[in-house]
């Protein structure tokens, strides 16, 4: 396990793989999670041939616990430490559910760091700012896996990373099995991953700052210039957000999967790295197009942020 720091922060971190330049892949896990998130299978099919970097954002895992710090330009600032702690001048990025807001933050603030996007069942709060349970197709079947553990869901309850908060520990442990079948099991590390997620959101500023959208308005995201790619399963409840994406970024790829909910990586890890690989590979093929027809600069960190000890 390795050790990056920017200022007063310590972040844990590991990497896999060799070093291929042009191959390095930055994976960022979204919230109430921590790097354990990617699963094995995810990870050997798609450390192939690449170098993989993997974190736990501050506030979660082994990472450090600062009492502020926790916007989306700031998280990016993290990943450019990480980066910049294994020496690598740009990458490709997997991201997902906040994660992926703190990648676009990242293309945003450093655009000649990332190559391209992948983005896992984001919501994007500038098309999906408020969500109740009510809202959300999926609601019944999880009001009644709950239900049967004891717990009295309130429809009125947004859908967000406070959701966790709302449940006794050992309900959702019983109804776990329920909620990964109906699409959005909330995935976090056990017992103290659970004390610890709370105490992030009851002593620092991260339940504010997760809701800022941090200058990533749709201007913003329209300027994201690195290829973006952004998988949804059918059950998710961010739907909303996968059409506002169709018809206001049509730059963007964005599919639909056949099956699984807002954690399809860790349901469906086969087909989630498949379909990550596949755009990797058309988007390489076009930067390596764009580099023989004009002249492309080298890419260099411009700041380092982080080092690994």
């Amino acid at each position: 396990m390795d050790k990056v720091t920017r200022g007063s922060v310590t972040l844990s971190a590991r990497s896999a793989g060799v070093r291929v330049q042009g191959r390095e892949l930055l994976l960022i896990h979204g919230l109430n999670a921590n790097m354990a998130f990617w699963h094995p299978v995810l990870i050997r099919e798609l450390v192939a041939g690449r170098f993989l970097m993997m974190y736990d954002q501050r506030g979660h895992g082994r990472s450090d616990m600062p009492a502020s710090g926790y916007t989306p330009s700031e998280l990016a600032h993290d990943a450019a430490a990480v980066l910049d702690a294994y020496g690598v001048a740009d990458a490709d990025v997997v991201a997902h559910s906040f994660g992926a807001t703190v990648a676009l933050q990242l293309a945003r603030l450093f655009p000649e760091r990332v190559r391209s996007l992948v983005l896992l069942d984001p919501r994007l709060r500038v098309f999906q700012p408020f969500l109740k349970l009510a809202d959300w197709p999926e609601f019944d079947k999880w009001k009644a896996s709950l239900g049967a553990a004891g717990e009295r869901l309130n429809p009125d309850v947004a859908l967000d990373f406070m959701l966790p908060l709302h449940f006794a520990e050992a309900a959702l442990r019983q109804a776990g099995p329920g909620l990964v079948a109906n699409g959005f099991a909330p995935i976090g590390g056990g017992r103290r991953g659970a004390a610890r997620y709370r105490q992030l959101i009851a002593d620092t500023t991260a339940a504010a700052d997760y809701q800022n959208i941090d200058g990533l308005d749709l201007p913003s995201l329209n300027m994201v210039t690195c290829p973006v790619f952004a998988i949804y399963g059918p059950h998710s409840p961010f739907l909303e957000t996968l059409a506002a994406v169709k018809r206001e970024l049509p730059e963007w790829v964005a599919r639909l999967l056949h099956e699984g909910g807002h954690n399809f990586p860790v349901r469906f890890p086969e087909h989630t790295a498949q379909c990550i690989l596949e755009f990797l590979a058309t988007a390489s093929g076009a930067r390596d197009t764009e580099h023989v027809t004009s002249e492309v600069g080298e890419r260099s960190s411009s700041s380092p942020y982080g080092d690994i000890s």
